[in-house]
């Protein structure tokens, strides 16, 4: 995108590729800092580590998926935020393989979450499942426009609704295993705690926000290794855009593992996955001011590939959950055999995403 601004003639697939790069690098520290921040301002409240993973370390490593959804929307590339949403959340689950396979020494995490973990991760497929049925139903009325943008318009304020009632349950929950365990100490509070996450959260937006406009023109810049043929903003938000948001709840979940928290990286996981669902009507608000009355339907939305899109992260979402309850003890390549499953379900389902669009 820079190279756009300073030197439009010169413009390259690689130089759009180290651009991203660059943007991406910078996502990653910011969004590691201000999760550290966040979790020194939850040691100041005498928060519980699970519930810090969960909303806290979840929203504060969200912002990326946040300000691409909200960019994508406001120029017009709606297949490219449906694609890095849904991507995203198919990626999140896959951290649980990398914290396996790079510092649990192999076999599975999954083994050690707690039941609060359940509940997170059941309540992200609720969500996805919401706006799966909303696609769904306005590409049944796509006669009727008047429908269409009701449904879109309900299934956002659902979806808001639900996370806070989502939220809500899981603070009650916690508060009830807190009060049955021992006191939590709490650090001496400090007053640049919270100008700090803001400083970072600034920081960690703007970088979001040149990842997301750098894609775009990635999406359509032709690739010599392609024939001259674009990549695409489904291609660009499936993979692309969805793995280099993700990179803040990789950072956040290896340093949770790595101090021993397994709670607080599964909870940033699962919880990540909830809060990216809120990107949608994030994304409707942004194309509604740029002109878009409606998000789900016409030639920028291509309802069948965003489905499949949609139905991968509900898939993986539930054989994690399933790994929870299960608590495997084989292995397979040093690898869980829940993590394995993981890993083919992810590989397998966005080739064929990919072959479908």
């Amino acid at each position: 995108m820079l190279n756009r601004w300073l030197i439009p003639d010169s413009i390259t697939t690689f130089t759009l590729a180290i651009e991203m790069g660059l943007a991406a690098i910078v996502v990653i520290v910011a969004a590691t800092l201000l999760a550290g921040l966040c979790d020194r301002l939850a040691d100041e409240r005498g928060l519980g580590k699970a519930f810090v993973g969960m909303l806290l370390l979840a929203t504060v490593t969200s912002l990326p998926e946040v300000v691409a959804g909200a960019t994508s929307g406001a120029i017009g590339a709606v297949d490219m935020a449906f694609g890095a949403v849904y991507g995203s959340c198919s990626f999140n689950i896959t951290i649980i393989v990398i914290m396996n396979l790079v510092l649990a020494g192999g076999g599975s995490v999954l083994r050690e979450a707690r039941p609060a973990q359940l509940l997170s991760s059941s309540f992200g497929i609720v969500m996805i499942t919401l706006s799966l049925l909303a696609v769904t139903t306005v590409a049944k009325f796509a006669s009727r426009p008047a429908i269409q943008q009701g449904v879109e318009i309900a299934t956002c304020v659902g979806l808001v609704s639900a996370y806070l009632v989502c939220m809500r349950l899981i603070h009650r929950f916690e508060q009830r295993e807190l009060r049955a365990g021992p006191l939590l100490e709490r650090i001496p509070p400090s007053a640049a705690t919270i100008p700090r996450i803001v400083l970072v959260a600034l920081v960690t937006i703007a970088a979001a926000w040149w990842l997301t406009k750098t894609g775009d023109v990635l999406a359509d810049h032709p690739v010599d290794l392609l024939g001259g043929r674009a990549l695409g903003k489904t291609v660009v938000g499936l993979l692309l855009l969805a793995i280099a948001t993700s990179l803040p709840e990789i950072a956040a979940s290896v340093a949770a593992v790595r101090i021993n928290n397994l709670d607080m990286a599964l909870g940033n996981v699962f919880g990540s996955n909830m809060f990216n669902i809120l990107v949608l009507p994030v994304t409707k608000l942004t194309a509604y001011a740029n002109g878009d009355p409606l998000l789900m339907s016409g030639p920028d939305f291509s309802p069948n590939v965003n489905l499949l899109s949609g139905l991968l992260p509900v898939l993986l979402t539930a054989v994690a959950a399933a790994g929870i309850v299960y608590r495997t003890q084989r292995r397979v390549l040093r690898l869980g055999l829940d993590s394995v499953v993981l890993l083919i379900l992810y590989c397998a389902g966005t080739a064929v995403i990919l072959a479908a669009d």
